[in-house]
């Protein structure tokens, strides 16, 4: 009887490890992540989605993104975030100002320049299922219990492409952002990614570099 129980826990234990790291979610997030490294660039547009059903909150806007390897223009409520992989400009309209600082990649944890490949390191992830259209959803857990976040649920289409993933927090904040009218792009110049303040004259900026 104790070396049923025992058999019975190490059978336990070996399929926790498989959901944990479960090769079919491997196999879809790695497709995912070649096709979007095929393009030499992309757009789209997105909406952002933030709850917190204890605290009643509901809100949505609207925004853009072109990325380029380590590199994007954000536009999204009323700012510009221009970053070329060095440094950050945050573009205020109505404040006419921008600040400038030094990137630091582990900053910004979670965006839409780096979700591709994120799965990569320091996670586990599984797939969950799948619905009549092909829809694949995958959800990633950090394997650091520090982070601000426990988990990252994923749609991923039948065409490997994402189609919407949320971040939910322990705070019981969610952040969803779903995702339209994605545009492969070739050729796009350097200056994208660069403020310049000659395009504002009345523009202040704040230095922190």
């Amino acid at each position: 009887m104790k070396n049923f129980i025992v058999a019975c826990c190490l059978l336990l234990s070996s399929q926790i490890s498989f959901a944990q790291y479960d090769p079919e979610a491997r196999e879809v997030l790695d497709d995912l992540s070649k096709k979007y490294k095929s393009y030499e660039a992309f757009s789209a547009d997105f909406t952002q989605q933030f709850t917190n059903e204890s605290a009643g909150i509901n809100e949505s806007i609207a925004g853009e993104i072109i990325v380029k390897d380590e590199q994007y223009l954000l536009d999204v409520a009323g700012q510009k975030i221009y970053n070329n992989g060095e440094e950050i400009w945050r573009y205020d309209a109505d404040m006419a100002e921008v600040t400038i600082t030094i990137n630091d990649p582990e900053e910004q944890e979670i965006s839409m320049n780096n979700i591709f490949d994120l799965y990569k390191d320091g996670f586990k992830y599984i797939l969950m299922g799948s619905n009549q259209l092909g829809d694949r959803m995958i959800e990633l857990d950090p394997e650091s219990k520090d982070k601000g976040y426990y988990k990252i649920k994923m749609i991923i289409d039948k065409n490997d492409m994402l189609k919407s993933f949320s971040v939910l927090e322990r705070s019981g904040n969610v952040y969803k952002y779903i995702i339209k009218d994605f545009k492969s792009m070739k050729d796009v110049p350097a200056n994208t990614f660069i403020f310049n303040a000659a395009d504002y004259p009345n523009v202040e900026v704040v230095d922190f570099r």
